[in-house]
C-alpha cells in the first residue's frame, strides 16, 4: 500500500514538472503582446486557445493511456501506451508547430500583400507586436488632430482601442478609400514599381498623371483641403505619393555637378525662386489649371527644399497623414491587425513548446514508466 501511495504521489510530482512548467511560461512569454494588443480581443487570445487545445488534447491522451494501464492484460500492452504517450507528447510541442509553420506562412501573405514574412514575426514576435500596437495609437492621434475623432472622447477612444466602435469603422473606411481610390485605381504594371527606390521620375509622374477612374469610396468625416461640412463624405482621389511611405526626397551635389563654385549664387537665388511670391510660384500659378484638376494628379502634394553646403534637397510630401491615414502598407497592416496580433500570439506558445517541449516528453517517459512499474508489482502481487 505504501509504495503504491510512493507510486501515485511521484506521478503527480511528474504531472507538475511537465505540463503546467510548459503553459506557465508560455502565459508568461504571452504577457507583452497581451498588454499591449489587449483590445483587439478575442484575437490576442488566439494563441491561449491553441494552448488550451493542446492541455486538452495532452492531459485527454494521459487519462485515456492511464486507464488502458490499469485494464493492461500483459505489460507488452502497458508499454505501447507508454510509447504512445511519448510520441504524442512530441507531436503536441513539436508537430503542430511544424504544421503550422507550412500553413501560416502563405495566410500571412495573403493578409499583408507579402510584405511581411512569417519569418519576420518568428525572430521578434515581441517587436511586432509593440509596432502594430502603436500603428493604431498614432492612427487615433492622427485623427484626433484632425477632427475625425472627437477630442471630448480622446481618453475613451485610447482605452477601447479597437474594442471602440467608432476607431474600428474609421480604420476601415479609411482603407477601403486608400484601396479602393488609391492603389486599386493605378493600371498597368508601373503601380509595382511605386516602393522605395524603385519609384523614379519617369515612374512618377507617369502615376500622377495617368487616367484613372473617378473616385467613389466615401472617406467620412473629413473637413479640410478645400473639404467643407457639405462634402466631409466625399470620395478622394489619392496620389501616387500618399501609397508611398513618407515624403520622396530627390538630393543634388552641386559640387559632383562641377557647379560647386557656383553654390553660393545658387542657394541665394532659392528663396527668390521658390519662396513666397517666387518664380517658380508664379509659374505653377500660370499652369494651376491643367495640373490642379484633384481627378487628374490626385489628391495635394506638398514640396520643401533644403540646402546644406553644396547639396540641394527637395521632398515631396503627400497629404496623407493630415487626412488620418497612413501609406498603403501600413494602412494594409492596420485594418488587418486583427489578424496580425491572433498570428503574433501564437509564437510565444510555439517558443514555450520548442524550449520545453523536452521536458514535457521526459516527465511523460517518467510518469509512463511509473505505470509500467504499478503494473509489474501489481502482477507480481497476484503471482
Amino acid at each position: 500500500m505504501k509504495k503504491s501511495t510512493g507510486f501515485s504521489i511521484l506521478k503527480i510530482i511528474f504531472y507538475l514538472l511537465g505540463f503546467p512548467i510548459l503553459a506557465g511560461y508560455a502565459v508568461y512569454k504571452t504577457i507583452p503582446t497581451f498588454t499591449l494588443n489587449s483590445t483587439y480581443k478575442p484575437y490576442v487570445f488566439a494563441g491561449m486557445l491553441v494552448l488550451f487545445v493542446i492541455a486538452l488534447l495532452y492531459f485527454g491522451m494521459m487519462i485515456l493511456t492511464g486507464v488502458i494501464s490499469k485494464k493492461a492484460k500483459s505489460v507488452g500492452t502497458v508499454r505501447r501506451t507508454v510509447a504512445a504517450s511519448v510520441l504524442i507528447s512530441v507531436l503536441l510541442t513539436t508537430g503542430i508547430w511544424i504544421a503550422l509553420d507550412k500553413v501560416v506562412p502563405p495566410i500571412l501573405g495573403e493578409a499583408t500583400q507579402y510584405t511581411l514574412s512569417y519569418d519576420d514575426f518568428k525572430d521578434d514576435y515581441d517587436e511586432k507586436a509593440r509596432i502594430h500596437s502603436e500603428l493604431l495609437t498614432h492612427f487615433i492621434e492622427m485623427n484626433l488632430k484632425n477632427g475625425r475623432l472627437s477630442a471630448d472622447k480622446a481618453e475613451q477612444y485610447f482605452t477601447e482601442g479597437y474594442a471602440n466602435e467608432e476607431v474600428k469603422k474609421l480604420i476601415e473606411a479609411s482603407f477601403n478609400s486608400l484601396n479602393n481610390d488609391g492603389f486599386g485605381s493605378f493600371g498597368g504594371m508601373l503601380i509595382s514599381l511605386a516602393d522605395g527606390s524603385r519609384l523614379t521620375i519617369p515612374v512618377l509622374i507617369h502615376l500622377l498623371f495617368d487616367e484613372r477612374d473617378a473616385p467613389s469610396t466615401p472617406f467620412p468625416d473629413y473637413v479640410g483641403e478645400g473639404r467643407g461640412e457639405e462634402n466631409a463624405d466625399a470620395p478622394i482621389r489619392w496620389s501616387i505619393l500618399d501609397i508611398q511611405e513618407g515624403a520622396m526626397t530627390f538630393s543634388v551635389d552641386l559640387g559632383a555637378l562641377g557647379a560647386g563654385s557656383y553654390a553660393e549664387l545658387i542657394k541665394w537665388l532659392i528663396p527668390s525662386l521658390f519662396g513666397e511670391g517666387g518664380m517658380v510660384e508664379a509659374l505653377l500659378d500660370g499652369v494651376e489649371s491643367a495640373i490642379a484638376d484633384e481627378s487628374i494628379i490626385g489628391s495635394p502634394i506638398y514640396i520643401g527644399i533644403d540646402y546644406e553646403g553644396n547639396t540641394i534637397t527637395v521632398a515631396l510630401t503627400p497629404s496623407s497623414e493630415s487626412r488620418g491615414v497612413y501609406d498603403y502598407k501600413n494602412m494594409a497592416y492596420l485594418a488587418n491587425n486583427r489578424l496580425l496580433i491572433a498570428v503574433t500570439s501564437l509564437f510565444p506558445i510555439r517558443t514555450a513548446c520548442y524550449t520545453l517541449g523536452f521536458v514535457l516528453t521526459l516527465s511523460t517517459l517518467v510518469i509512463g514508466m511509473l505505470r509500467k512499474k504499478e503494473y509489474e508489482r501489481k502482477e507480481g502481487g497476484r503471482s
